[in-house]
């Protein structure tokens, strides 16, 4: 190949593009993504609204009914009914674990639920007067009251006596929450503001006060009145009405102390709870407006809009020096993902001798303010093109006397002038899906590309390389001087030749790498399945591209393993740490089991419970109805595999696959979904200084057979 080119193929690479709503992942560029809130109604007549660790919603109706709502099914049922009378007014709910705390406005006592048995299990007695919100953490039960005091108690440590640890007076309390340590957070309407104070906790902090000034919420226009709070981890979130009337949900930065918006809400709110869920770090919020009704906000990843042009819609620059003027750019190559038809691609370019694509005179820096111009100059911007591809951190440093904002607003300026030059006057390739462009007219030392995607909020264009080739040649060179002569008729067989050109100079580039298809973490993703089939490796569609890669690079390891537990334990921790979205980074990780390697360890790299049973196992229960209880082999030559939690049930489908194929021919084999799990900390003994007590079986003053029966 007689062509020089310059490339950009890496993460690295791509980082040195300017570029707006673009994110660069994998080694390729794609459109930014940001999250949206999908908004669902769950209930109507909600007196209040909690969310346990997994994400499922509770619901506490003025009727007294509590539902549970499961997001992932997308199904409410509904738990406990106050048919016996423990609570006369139910007022406020808040969850821990497995614990449900409905709290009475009748007579501020609160009654406790099992949300694994649906059935009330105890009552705690306070002073309490009218509650209004309800909150436990660290074995604390803190109340919120209709008089604005805050009442927490908790269990004297060996006694089952109730005590009153702290009283807070209040202004106007409209909400209440607090963290894991038992510190409270109260938003409180003063006269003059409103303000959130801080109280509690297992260091007995003093209250602290945090104002809700109008300064303290950014983009938020005029005063911001807030109506209800939350708390996820140390992060804050206000919700409340803007001066114009909407709604909105802030979040309070921990470094600036103040509070950006969030997302803009639909309806008022009364009450706000959200959880962090950590199999994707995604947030879920719960709220109810004035009129009871609750609803379900959950987060999701979509494409971001561009801010200026409200589309889907991403621009990136480059430039490429060829280190010679004049230079004749020949064509560009792009390497991109499947198209769909709600994506595009357009690519622009020009070649100049100037390191800017502008005419001079053109490039001033006039969208930065006049007294600013000099120090640009200073720190060696003197374009529009050097002010765009500056590293924006290191530039607010250099700029003590303006802020990040400052940098980043003029920054953006600067891509948007990029954007309207490219669209007015460099050249456009015809295709929407470019693959191959042949140059025209781009004749210099430099080559300026830009790169427009264009998606959906759920779909994006991608490109993983791009190669410029120079200079300019044709194989019009090798005809005869004939063809040569005329220039129109040259310059026609000039575009035929360079069609075929361009097929044969991509031949010759993949003769050149063709070491990188026999590379398991390099060989391209299109090719990664006929790689697979030379070493007869058949993973079904739920493993993840990594761990493809990574299986193929340890096939022969886990080949002369094949058949054995600890062979199949390597592959089962291998596909899950992958599949897992909390998976563990390090591929070496996966060699490393807690037991040495024997395949009986019980906790995976991935944090997934992994056993193997067989029926051997049992021989130690000598009662028949005790070995009954659990899902034995099929037989003698057979085992169990209890694996799990699962997040889907492809996951699981896939671990069944698993299983079957590296298992012996002759072997049975089955796997059972591992849900909930009984632990005992490192300094806990079974037998020891801990026991299972006996289980009971009481009916009391009920006759079995005529006012109650067993159940399924």
């Amino acid at each position: 190949m007689d062509f020089s080119y310059a490339t950009t193929t890496s993460t690295a690479d791509w980082q040195e593009w300017v570029g707006q709503n673009i994110d660069v992942r994998d080694g390729g560029i794609e459109l930014a993504t940001t999250t949206a809130l999908d908004r669902s109604m769950i209930a109507a007549d909600v007196v209040d609204v909690a969310i346990d660790s997994s994400g499922s919603l509770y619901t506490l109706c003025s009727s007294g009914s509590l539902s549970r709502h499961d997001p992932t099914s997308d199904c409410t049922h509904r738990l406990w009914d106050r048919s016996d009378g423990s609570v006369t007014t139910p007022c406020a709910l808040c969850v821990d674990g497995d614990r449900i705390f409905v709290a009475d406005g009748t007579d501020g006592s609160v009654t406790v639920l099992s949300a694994r048995l649906q059935r009330t299990i105890g009552t705690i007695e306070t002073d309490v007067t009218d509650p209004i919100r309800i909150a436990h953490a660290n074995e604390t039960l803190s109340l919120l009251d209709g008089v604005g005091r805050i009442r927490t108690v908790g269990r004297d440590t060996g006694t089952d006596t109730i005590r009153s640890t702290r009283s807070t007076a209040l202004v106007n309390p409209v909400d209440f929450t607090v963290d894991a340590d038992g510190r409270g957070y109260v938003l409180d309407r003063t006269d003059s503001e409103p303000v959130i104070r801080s109280f509690g906790g297992v260091d007995d902090h003093h209250d602290e006060r945090f104002p809700l000034t109008n300064d303290a919420f950014v983009a938020a226009t005029g005063p911001f009145v807030p109506t209800a709070l939350s708390l996820v981890g140390d992060t804050l979130f206000v919700a409340g009405r803007l001066e114009n009337g909407r709604q909105a949900l802030f979040e309070r930065d921990l470094e600036s102390k103040s509070f950006h918006e969030r997302y803009r809400l639909e309806r008022p709110c009364r009450t706000l709870v959200a959880r962090s869920l950590s199999s994707n770090d995604r947030l879920v919020y719960a709220a109810t407006d004035p009129n009871g009704h609750a609803r379900l906000l959950r987060e999701r990843r979509q494409h971001a809009r561009h801010p200026r042009r409200d589309r889907s819609l991403g621009t990136a620059f480059h430039r490429y020096d060829s280190g010679t003027d004049d230079t004749e750019w020949h064509r560009l190559a792009l390497e991109r993902a499947q198209a769909t038809a709600s994506t595009q691609i357009r690519v622009r370019y020009v070649a100049t001798n100037c390191p800017v694509p502008f005419d001079d005179g053109v490039d001033a820096l006039e969208i930065v303010p006049t007294d600013a111009v000099g120090a640009l100059c200073e720190v060696q911007i003197t374009s529009v093109w050097d002010l765009a591809s500056s590293d924006p951190s290191q530039l607010a440093s250099a700029l003590s006397d303006y802020s990040r904002s400052d940098v980043q607003a003029w920054q953006d300026a600067a891509i948007d002038t990029l954007a309207a030059h490219a669209d007015a006057d460099w050249m456009t390739a015809d295709s929407v899906a470019p693959d191959d462009i042949l140059l025209r007219n781009a004749v210099g030392r430099y080559l300026f590309i830009a790169l427009e995607l264009e998606g959906s909020p759920q779909s994006s264009p991608r490109v993983d390389s791009v190669t410029a080739f120079c200079p300019r040649q044709s194989y019009l060179r090798y005809l005869p001087e004939l063809y040569q002569e005329a220039d129109r008729s040259a310059a026609f067989l000039a575009q035929y030749l360079s069609v075929f050109e361009s097929v044969f100079a991509d031949i010759e580039t993949e003769i050149e790498q063709i070491g990188r298809y026999f590379d398991p973490h390099a060989v391209p993703s299109e090719a990664l399945s006929w790689l697979e089939q030379w070493l007869a490796l058949e993973p079904d569609d739920g493993w993840p591209e990594d761990a493809r890669r990574e299986l193929l690079s340890r096939a022969p390891e886990l080949y002369s393993r094949r058949g054995t537990k600890a062979g199949l334990r390597s592959m089962l921790e291998l596909y899950l740490r992958h599949a897992a979205s909390s998976g563990v980074d390090d591929p070496a990780s996966s060699t490393a089991t807690t037991d040495g390697g024997d395949g009986t360890s019980t906790d995976t790299p991935s944090g997934h419970r992994l056993f193997f049973f067989v029926d051997d196992d049992l021989d130690c229960i000598d009662r028949e109805s005790v070995r009954r209880q659990y899902p034995l082999p099929t037989g003698p030559q057979s085992f169990v595999v209890f694996c799990g939690p699962f997040e889907t049930a492809a996951e699981q489908a896939t671990v069944e696959s698993i299983v079957a194929s590296e298992k012996p021919a002759h072997v049975g084999a089955d796997v059972v979904e591992l849900d909930a799990e009984l632990s005992l900390d490192g300094t806990t003994f079974l037998g020891l200084n801990s026991r299972l007590t006996t289980r009971e079986f009481s009916l009391g003053a009920t006759t079995l057979g005529e006012d109650t029966v067993l159940v399924d």
